[in-house]
């Protein structure tokens, strides 16, 4: 019984976290990922120009190389989207932001119950 309340209990963990932590759903964690997703593909590109223009009998260009490199880039571009050193997640932010609190506003107004007049 505990393993079936277990897998039906609610978590705030978000889609994709790695660490598993526990964290809020919000519009900062959603620009900061949104700004992480932009950053780790803009480096797979700048990576595959740089592999476009290497010779292929390079000894340090095996698979392993790649897969490390890529797990590298992985948690760069994480990190950097947590400093938010490109000023994308900012700019999310606050073009989002007054959309959000107006969504907020309503559902709180509407959050009174509904019942039919007796």
């Amino acid at each position: 019984m505990n393993a079936i309340n277990g897998l039906s209990a609610p978590q705030n963990i978000i889609p994709g976290d790695i660490g598993g932590g526990h964290k809020a759903q919000n519009l900062q964690q959603a620009a900061e990922q949104f700004e992480a997703l932009f950053l780790r593909s803009m480096m797979q590109q700048m990576r595959k120009a740089a592999d476009a223009l290497s010779d292929g009998d390079n000894p340090f260009s095996s698979k392993q190389q790649q897969m490390m490199r890529d797990f590298y880039d992985d948690k760069l571009t994480t990190v950097l989207a947590s400093q938010r050193s490109s000023g994308i997640a900012e700019m999310i932010v606050k073009q989002l932001s007054p959309q959000v609190e107006g969504m907020e506003r309503a559902l709180k107004l509407s959050a009174s119950p509904v019942a039919l007049p007796e």
